[in-house]
């Protein structure tokens, strides 16, 4: 599927608000709602809503769906040795990954509902991951099918957004760190899961295509104020308001959160993403590309990595920028990079180094704003 098919019941209302937008891929998405320094304050104190029309989400169901998963999905969904799957409720994030080469395929979410489980997932790769699947499929009771036209996603961020999301679910029951839950959500019936990308308690939705504009529209009127539409809001006061890109994507990188497609693509293996602790069960058992993973695991020897570099002077270098040692070498590239507040306005970037250029201290050349600046590779997160 070409990513300009999914579709985005907001777009209008957006629009209607004098909403920012930018290219995602080929969807389009809010850069910002007009107050880029409010957005990222609500996101830091209060809730920010955030659309994400860029994802998208396969349903599998039948009684085979979770040991089929488990074997071909980097983290676990079955406990081999006790033959139970995994709990009605959980929540887990995996890799797939190529047989041959053992690179990311595509990473995602696995969401277990009890009579069906759902891979929530970049919606540019939802076809090549449906047709994976379909390809390792032989006498499994499973069915895959995409909700791309059925559901739309959207989420929530911030230490308020507990408040907002106990008020907004008719059974006010809010899931914890890694749970998910069927949610009545004004009438309609959805999906709700707990996910912190940026530091903060963030919930993901995941409602029917035909009852977003109602979800949107009812959080809007109900905690936010009146007059969101580029109108300034006292986030003190209020308990969520619209955010785009720029203010979700500020805070993701402070929380030192790595994103399939920005900052590692198909290009990559597992342990270069920094994400194993997140992504892979080294108990698990084989799946396609498991001996390349447990080999990288047991040497330790990376020929790149994913950091976080924090540069010396306030000059913030673009992604896609090189990176450079002292004797002008070129040893890896910027892949994100933000100015936050949060840390006395520190320029802070992921980026992707070679080894032994990753080790924490090591210190970098970035070419920024027309001259070579000094940073430094420290721990992620930034913002802890």
């Amino acid at each position: 599927m070409s990513a300009a098919a999914l579709p985005n019941p907001l777009r209008e209302l957006h629009a209607g608000a004098n909403a920012e937008t930018q290219a995602y891929g080929e969807v389009e998405i809010v850069l910002t709602f007009g107050q880029p320094q409010a957005e990222y304050s609500a996101i830091h104190k209060t809730s920010g809503l955030f659309d994400m029309p860029f994802r998208a989400v396969l349903e599998l169901t039948g009684k085979d769906r979770l040991p089929f998963l488990n074997n071909l999905l980097t983290n676990q969904t079955l406990d081999k040795n006790t033959k139970t799957p995994m709990a009605t409720g959980s929540v887990v994030y995996t890799y797939l990954l190529s047989a041959k080469s053992g690179r990311i395929i595509a990473d995602m979410t696995v969401l277990e509902l009890g009579d069906r489980t759902l891979l929530e997932l970049d919606g540019r790769v939802i076809d090549t991951v449906k047709e994976a699947l379909d390809k390792y499929q032989f006498t499994e009771e499973v069915s895959i099918r995409s909700l791309v036209g059925e559901a739309h996603e959207i989420s929530m961020h911030g230490p308020g957004s507990v408040a907002v999301l106990a008020k907004l679910l008719d059974s006010g029951a809010v899931p914890e760190v890694s749970r998910c839950s069927m949610a009545r959500i004004i009438g309609s019936d959805g999906v709700v899961w707990r996910d912190d990308p940026c530091g903060v308690p963030g919930f993901f939705l995941i409602v029917p295509l035909d009852a977003a504009v109602a979800v949107w529209n009812h959080l809007i009127a109900t905690f936010a104020a009146p007059n969101v539409s580029g109108a300034a809001i006292d986030v003190g006061r209020r308990m969520l308001r619209p955010v785009g890109w720029a203010a979700f994507n500020s805070t993701r990188i402070e929380a030192g959160r790595p994103l399939f497609g920005i900052d590692f693509d198909e290009t990559f293996l597992a342990a270069e993403t920094g994400q194993l602790n997140r992504a892979v069960s080294f108990t698990k058992g084989c799946y396609p590309g498991q001996e390349i993973v447990a080999r990288m695991h047991a040497r330790k020897q990376l020929a790149k990595q994913i950091v976080g570099i924090r540069m010396d002077e306030d000059a913030l270098p673009v992604a896609g920028t090189h990176i450079f040692d002292d004797a002008s070498n070129q040893i890896g590239g910027i892949t994100s990079s933000t100015l936050s507040p949060i840390l006395s306005n520190a320029v802070i970037c992921l980026g992707i180094l070679k080894r032994p250029f990753f080790n924490v201290g090591s210190t970098v050349q970035i070419p920024a704003e027309g001259a070579m600046r000094r940073g430094t590779v420290v721990e992620l997160p930034f913002k802890r």
